[in-house]
């Protein structure tokens, strides 16, 4: 069947409107020219396929599909479970992050753009020109669209290690700035090779894929949603036999909705620092224990993406974690203090030592840290610090789950966790009026011991 020519003059590409045929006689040929040359400056000696379709049975364009996780959720998950590969993943470039989730359908995985964050310098191919007005070019304009499929790979059957063989089809969009003055989007073709790692992590394999690694675009995507299941602390615990009348006052605690983790202050005017994901649930309820009493804390302000979050009390306490201008180093020894599994232990501040193992996160997310010191539930939003000046290093966040590792690598992780590092820390506060104070003078125990609070909702 012959294809239909197109009739109207205009089209929509993310919501842009182009004349058409200035798009297909002037832009995207120029675009497809002038990609090719900075691909060639990565070492890559690629021939383009753009394309001017909105709607393919592999992408669509027009932005109809959800913006959020929860409306992705609700829109394609509310009369099933997800299963295999399906679900919300999240890939790392430089600190910011595009979330975008897979459907299964028809036997193959339908890729949607949820939140693309990617905001970029880029050239202007002039050089004078960058240096006065080079543009930022904002991603988010693929919000809301599909942008290709992923399915197994029948050529190359079987498996390798437990890594199975995947394509991509679809398409990777580039904001031309260089081309003319006016900034368009430009679609390219993609028929790339994926390798599924596990059910929760794909790797790009393409050489487009490894030359934009170098650049800080990770390769890998990582599943987010559904969460891994944490296994609870078992009641014939140690702590829960020795403790029984906490483990009461923890499941009161979470009868009512309330959380528990960790914060530390970073001022002697009542701030106080803690992980978003411990007092989001709170509902204006934070409360935490000081010089045995508990006192009411306010959210003054939180980043979900950094997983911060800032508070503030009506007292004046006199020790405070401080900063320092030193970035952080492999093999530094460090300390984290906090208050793993609440109070079902004991109501004493616990702090243990080891070392900085990496300077990066998963996904080599930069704004992370990995440590070897134990994180456990409710050591989330304490303090990591410097062993020998107790300046602040990282905040701890999260470990990773050693039922992830076995299925990932056939092996449980040891000591694997990650703490958001103390320059994304001050960049927060700073951005909210307030702020750090950095210390050279020697560090004692105690200040650790009464900087550091546990925190719940009540």
């Amino acid at each position: 069947m012959a294809k239909k020519k197109r009739t109207s003059s205009k089209f929509s590409l993310f919501g842009h409107e182009f004349s058409y045929k200035d798009y297909i006689k002037r832009l995207m040929p120029e675009g497809k020219i002038q990609a090719e040359k900075l691909y060639k400056k990565l070492g890559l000696n690629l021939i383009l396929k753009p394309t001017s379709e909105i709607k393919t049975k592999y992408w669509d364009c027009n932005k109809k599909y959800p913006t959020s996780t929860d409306g992705f959720i609700e829109m394609f998950f509310k009369k099933k479970k997800p299963k295999n590969l399906e679900g919300i993943w999240i890939q790392y470039f430089k600190g910011q992050h595009i979330t975008f989730g897979l459907v299964e359908k028809g036997g193959v995985y339908h890729g949607y753009i949820i939140d693309n964050q990617l905001k970029m310098i880029q050239t202007t191919g002039s050089f004078f020109k960058d240096i006065f007005s080079a543009p930022e070019v904002d991603y988010s304009i693929t919000n809301g669209t599909k942008f290709g499929i992923y399915y197994y790979d029948k050529k190359r059957k079987g498996s390798v290690n437990d890594k199975k063989f995947m394509k991509f089809k679809g398409i990777a969009t580039i904001i031309d700035t260089y081309s003319f003055d006016q900034h368009f989007p430009l679609n390219i073709e993609m028929n790339n090779d994926v390798i599924q790692v596990n059910d929760r992590e794909l790797m790009g394999e393409s050489d487009l894929d490894k030359a934009m690694e170098k650049l800080g675009f990770s390769r890998n995507s990582y599943k987010i949603w559904p969460e891994i299941k944490v296994k609870k602390v078992p009641k014939d615990h140690p702590g829960f036999k020795k403790y029984g009348e906490r483990q009461k006052e923890i499941e009161e605690e979470k009868k009512s909705g309330g959380a528990v983790g960790s914060g530390f202050f970073i001022s002697d005017k009542g701030h106080i620092v803690t992980n978003y994901h411990v007092v989001k649930d709170c509902n204006k309820n934070i409360k935490f224990l000081y010089n045995d009493e508990e006192i009411d804390a306010k959210l003054i302000a939180s980043d979900q993406r950094l997983d911060l979050a800032l508070l503030k009390a009506k007292i004046e306490n006199k020790s405070f974690i401080k900063f320092t201008n030193k970035s952080p180093q492999k093999a530094q020894n460090i300390l984290v203090a906090g208050f793993p599994y609440g109070k079902a232990l004991s109501d004493d501040l616990k702090v243990t030592a080891g070392i900085i193992n990496s300077l990066k996160g998963i996904g080599n997310n930069t704004s992370m840290l990995q440590v070897d010191a134990t994180i456990n539930p409710g050591n989330s939003g304490g303090p990591i610090v410097d062993k020998a000046t107790g300046n602040l290093v990282a905040v701890a966040t999260m470990k990773l789950n050693k039922d992830f590792t076995k299925q990932a690598f056939g092996a449980e992780s040891e000591n694997t966790n990650y703490g958001i590092k103390s320059s994304q820390v001050k960049d927060f506060l700073e951005a909210n009026n307030l702020k750090v104070k950095v210390k050279k003078n020697k560090f004692k125990i105690s200040e650790l011991e009464n900087s550091t609070v546990f925190i719940y909702c009540k």
